[in-house]
């Protein structure tokens, strides 16, 4: 039997009310502004954050350290600095987009390569869309569900009111939204052939030494990454592309572009996952404040230790 996921009702459990208040005032506080003015909320936040709890973004500025060796200290610090900026803008937009709606962001955006998503289902098989941890996820997220029905595979919250906030949006927008702990909703996703499929996953996150192979990912030489990921493509023969989200601070705009993955899967995970860094990271580099630096990324180590953030 499939697991229940926690947003499957409303939860009104008494411990929930504080929460219930909380969203009420952040729904206050979103109606007279624009998404754009929730981004420079969540940058002006950003600051405050640094001060009072400084830990995350010490997380930021090691990954930084581990990825750019090569950058001067002063450079690593300001591009930290803006990462954290970018990180609580997209908590801002995503709270925005939960309690107020996505038109803005929808009639803002613009969708590039659709050709390669296209050349993709012209094959007839399933697609696994892989995607990476970016700071404008949620905004980019509605843009791709607008595009074209994608499945997506959700991590459940610990908090059970934004869990659920995220999972009514997310079952609004998307042709259907799959527990990443559901391994037989996952299984089906991806052998069905009653339809054909769009899945979305991202899986660019340190899940832990078992789940993982140490191959390169900018300038960590070893960084686990997880080897499933071309397992699925190819038991179920799925045809892989890569989905790239960013924000365009010069035009206001939410862009969402789909890139082939050339030579991708082999069969071979370790060369698989070493082609998956390389494609995510080039995507990295394009915009590097715009990437999720706040998870702490490389903190399995080859030899089975952890290492410190």
């Amino acid at each position: 039997m499939a697991k229940k996921s926690l947003g499957d009702s409303i939860p009104l459990h008494p411990r929930t009310w504080g929460w219930w208040i909380f969203v009420g005032v952040a729904w206050l506080f979103f109606q007279p502004i624009s998404i754009r003015t929730s981004r420079v909320w969540g940058r002006k936040v950003a600051h405050l954050l640094k001060r009072i709890s400084p830990r995350r973004f010490n997380v930021i500025r090691r990954n930084l350290e581990l990825v750019f060796p090569d950058m001067t200290t002063n450079a690593r610090e300001s591009l930290a600095m803006r990462n954290l900026e970018e990180t609580m803008a997209g908590y801002f937009e995503a709270a925005y987009i939960l309690l107020c709606g996505y038109s803005s962001v929808t009639s803002n955006c613009e969708i590039r390569g659709r050709e390669t998503l296209d050349a993709a289902l012209a094959k007839g098989k399933n697609v696994l869309l892989i995607g990476a941890h970016f700071t404008c996820l949620e905004s980019c997220g509605c843009v791709l569900g607008k595009d074209a029905p994608v499945d997506i595979v959700h991590r459940r919250q610990n908090a059970v009111v934004g869990n659920y906030l995220i999972l009514r949006h997310r079952r609004r927008l998307f042709a259907s939204v799959i527990d990443r702990d559901d391994r037989i909703g996952l299984i089906k996703a991806f052998a069905d052939k009653t339809r054909q499929r769009i899945v979305w996953t991202g899986p660019d996150q340190d899940m832990g030494h078992q789940r993982s192979v140490f191959v390169p990912f900018l300038g960590v030489e070893k960084a686990a990454t997880l080897k499933v990921t071309s397992r699925i493509a190819t038991r179920y023969d799925m045809t892989a592309v890569f989905v790239e989200f960013s924000y365009q601070e010069d035009d206001q705009k939410w862009i969402v572009q789909y890139r082939p993955i050339d030579n991708y899967p082999t069969g071979d995970q370790t060369k698989d996952a070493t082609t998956l860094n390389r494609v995510i990271g080039e995507s990295v580099q394009k915009n590097p404040d715009q990437y999720y630096w706040i998870h702490r990324r490389f903190k399995s180590l080859e030899d089975g230790t952890v290492r410190k953030y």
